[in-house]
C-alpha cells in the first residue's frame, strides 16, 4: 500500500479533577443515575477570530437540532452547564503534559493559550471545546526500532459529552465525560501502510502509559487517522476505540478512494459533469434541482413511503442524469457509492436514508405504474439514475439538495467520517477550516517558567521499564505486568519493599482475575488490605495458598481487615512445632494431612518435616 499516506491522533484521558473545573473525572464504566436532570439547548452559529464562518460549524447548525443534555450531579456542575465561567487549567494535567511533552524532546511553549474550537454536534454545550497547544515536534520512539515517530504537536484539551440513545427524537449526550483533561498528540504523515500505522499507535499508547495519570480502560483513549491516496483526498476518521481494528479502517478507507475515483473516471468517460455549486443553490428555484412527487406515490405499498405520508410528510426525487449503474457500484464492504450519498442526506436532514434506482425495487414493494410515473415526471433516460426520499418536508428537501450536490463532485471531498464497529467509515461532516479557532477570554494564559519544568518528574521510557520489569518478574510476567492497567497498583504495592514482587504481581494479574470471573466482588477490596496480606505472605506468617480464600471474604464484608479474617478462620501458617503436632495427628497420612492442612501448610516446611523425620 505504498500509495498511502496516514498519520494518527491519539486521545488519550487523564484521571483526577477535569480540566476547568473541581469535579472528579468519572470512570469509563460509570452508569448514568435514572434520576438525573437534563436540559435542553439549540446551536447557534458565530463567526470565528479570522471573521468567517467555518463550515463544519455551518453544516451542523442547517440541522436545526434540539439537544438533551443529562446531568449526573456526582460528576456535573454549572461548568458543565455553561452557567459558570470555567476556572482555572487543571495544574495536576497540565504537569502531566509538560512531562510527556519534555520526555518526547518536543519544544515547549512559553506560554499556553487556551483556544476555543468550534464544534456544533452538540457534544459541548458552549458549542466550542477548550483546547491548548502545549508543545510542537518531537518524537516517540519505533516500536522496533526504527526511525522515531515525529511528532507535529502535543495539546492538552476537554473530553467531549459522551453519546446517549436520542431522548423525544432529540440528540442526546451525558455531561460528566465533558471536560476530562486530554492529551492529544498528532504525527506527522509518516506510516505508508495499514500495519505501520498500528504499530506506531501500539507504541504511542505504550509510551502514553508510562504516565501515572492516564486513565486506564475501555474508552479512555481512543485514536483518529487521517488518510489520503494519489489522486485523492485528506479524509479524518474519528472515533476508533478498538485498536485492532485500525488497519481494516485504513484498509477500507484506500477501497473506498480508489472505488471513488474510478466512479469518477466512469463520469467524465461518459461526459457528465454534473453538479449543484453553492452559487447554483442561491440562484436556482429548489424545482430546478428535484421534484415533489408526493401524487404518485398519494397510495403507495411502499412501507417506507407509506410511513411519512401518514405523518404528513412528502416523497421528494430527483434525476442523475447519466449515474444508471453507478449507484450501486461498491465502495467497501457493505456499502455502495448510494451510502455515500445517503450518509449526506442523513446528516443535512436527520432522514432515515435515500432510495436509488440501482437497488432491488421489488423490495421496497413499490408498484410498476408508479415507477412507470416516476420515469414519466423525472424525464428519466436509459442511461440516468434517481434518488428518492421520504419524510417530513422539512427534512426531506435540505436532504435531497446535499445528495445531490455530493452526487454531482466530480473529485473526492476531504470530510471528517466516523469509525464504524465492522471497520467501515460514514460521512460526518466537511473538514473544519481555521475559522473554527479563536481565543478562550474566560481562561487566561498560563507562563510556562524554567521553574516549573525543573519540578517535573522524569519520565521513564518504555524500553527501561521494560528492563526493570522483566529482571524482577521473569519474561513472560515482566511482559504481562509492562501492558497492565495494574501497574500503577503493582508499584504502590511494591514500593516500600515489604511485599514480595512476583507475589504481587500474580496476585493483581492471575489471582484477582481469576476471582473476578468466578463472581467474587473484587472491586471492593482495598489495596491497603491487598498490600497487608501480602506482607503477610511476605513474612511467612500465611502461606500462598490461603491468599485466594482470605481475598473472598474481605470481598464480603466492607472494613474487613486481612488479621481479622486470617485469625477466625485459624488460617496462619503452620510450622514448627505446630507442624510436626499436625502431621502427627494425621498419623503419617500425606493424604489427609494435604487435605486437612493445604491452606496452612507451605511445601517447603513439608519437605523439610520428612527429610528431619
Amino acid at each position: 500500500m505504498e500509495e498511502l499516506t496516514c498519520g494518527l491522533e491519539i486521545h488519550q484521558r487523564l484521571a483526577g479533577r477535569k480540566l476547568f473545573c473541581s469535579c472528579p473525572c468519572p470512570s469509563p464504566d460509570e452508569a448514568v443515575p435514572a434520576d438525573a436532570p437534563h436540559l435542553v439547548r439549540r446551536m447557534s452559529l458565530a463567526v470565528g477570530e479570522l471573521g468567517g464562518v467555518d463550515k463544519a460549524a455551518a453544516f451542523a447548525v442547517a440541522q436545526g437540532r434540539e439537544i438533551d443534555y443529562t446531568l449526573p450531579p456526582a460528576f456535573t456542575c454549572l461548568v458543565d452547564a455553561d452557567e459558570e465561567p470555567p476556572h482555572e487549567i487543571n495544574p495536576q494535567s497540565l504537569a502531566a503534559v509538560l512531562t510527556l511533552a519534555r520526555a518526547c524532546g518536543s519544544n515547549i511553549s512559553g506560554e499556553v493559550q487556551v483556544m476555543r474550537k468550534t464544534i456544533l454536534d452538540g457534544s459541548a454545550v458552549t458549542g466550542f471545546q477548550r483546547t491548548s497547544l502545549v508543545a510542537l515536534g518531537g518524537s516517540i520512539p519505533s516500536p522496533k526500532g526504527g526511525k522515531p515517530i515525529a511528532l507535529q504537536t502535543i495539546c492538552i484539551e476537554e473530553e467531549s459529552a459522551g453519546i446517549l440513545p436520542p431522548i423525544a427524537g432529540r440528540t442526546s449526550f451525558r455531561l460528566d465525560r465533558l471536560g476530562i483533561p486530554l492529551i492529544e498528540i498528532a504525527t506527522d504523515p509518516v506510516f505508508h501502510s495499514a500495519q505501520e500505522a498500528l504499530e506506531g499507535a501500539e507504541a504511542i499508547g505504550l509510551f502514553l502509559r508510562m504516565l501515572p495519570q492516564v486513565m486506564r480502560g475501555l474508552g479512555t483513549i481512543r485514536q483518529d487517522v487521517n488518510i489520503s491516496i494519489p489522486h485523492g483526498a485528506r479524509v479524518e476518521i474519528k472515533g476508533m476505540q478498538e485498536l485492532r481494528m485500525l488497519p481494516v479502517l485504513i484498509e477500507n478507507e484506500v477501497t473506498r478512494q480508489k472505488a471513488l475515483l474510478e466512479i469518477i473516471s466512469e463520469l467524465k468517460k461518459r461526459g457528465i459533469g454534473f453538479g449543484v455549486s453553492e452559487k447554483e443553490k442561491k440562484e436556482k428555484n429548489a424545482e430546478h434541482l428535484w421534484l415533489d412527487v408526493t401524487p404518485i406515490f398519494a397510495h403507495s405499498t411502499c412501507k417506507v413511503v407509506s410511513r411519512a405520508l401518514a405523518s404528513g410528510g412528502v416523497v421528494l426525487a430527483a434525476r442523475l442524469a447519466g449515474y444508471a449503474g453507478l449507484l450501486g457500484r461498491a465502495t467497501g464492504p457493505n456499502k455502495r457509492f448510494g451510502t455515500e450519498l445517503s450518509d449526506y442526506a442523513k446528516m443535512a436532514g436527520g432522514v432515515h436514508g435515500l432510495i436509488h434506482s440501482d437497488e432491488d425495487m421489488q423490495k421496497y414493494g413499490f408498484a410498476p405504474e408508479e415507477l412507470a410515473n416516476l420515469h414519466k415526471a423525472l424525464h428519466l433516460e436509459k442511461e440516468d439514475a434517481f434518488i428518492l426520499i421520504a419524510d417530513a418536508r422539512q427534512k426531506a428537501e435540505p436532504a435531497i439538495v446535499a445528495a445531490i450536490s455530493r452526487a454531482g463532485r466530480l473529485e473526492i471531498p476531504g470530510e471528517t467520517r466516523r469509525a464504524n464497529e465492522d471497520g467501515t467509515s460514514s460521512f460526518m461532516r466537511p473538514l473544519a477550516g481555521a475559522h473554527r479557532m479563536y481565543p478562550e477570554t474566560d481562561v487566561r494564559p498560563i507562563r510556562i517558567t524554567e521553574e516549573m519544568l525543573a519540578n517535573l518528574p522524569k519520565l521513564e521510557t518504555p524500553a527501561a521499564r521494560r528492563s526493570r520489569l522483566v529482571s524482577i518478574l521473569g519474561p513472560e510476567l515482566g511482559e504481562q505486568m509492562m501492558g497492565s492497567s495494574n501497574f500503577a497498583d503493582f508499584e504502590k504495592l511494591t514500593a516500600g519493599g515489604n511485599v514480595d514482587a512476583k507475589l504481587a504481581a500474580v496476585t493483581l494479574e492471575q489471582t484477582i482475575v481469576s476471582l473476578r470471573r468466578e463472581g467474587v466482588a473484587v472491586e471492593k477490596i482495598s489495596l491497603d488490605s491487598i498490600s497487608q496480606l501480602l506482607e503477610m505472605a511476605t513474612l511467612g506468617q500465611i502461606t500462598k495458598a490461603v491468599i485466594p480464600e482470605v481475598l473472598k471474604e474481605l470481598a464480603k464484608t466492607t472494613g474487613a481487615k486481612p488479621e481479622a479474617v486470617i485469625a477466625s478462620h485459624s488460617w496462619n501458617r503452620l510450622s514448627g512445632p505446630a507442624l510436626a503436632q499436625a502431621w502427627a495427628a494425621s498419623g503419617g497420612d500425606m493424604r489427609a494431612f494435604m487435605a486437612k492442612n493445604r491452606l496452612v501448610v507451605d511445601g517447603s516446611d513439608v519437605a523439610a518435616l520428612m527429610k528431619k523425620k
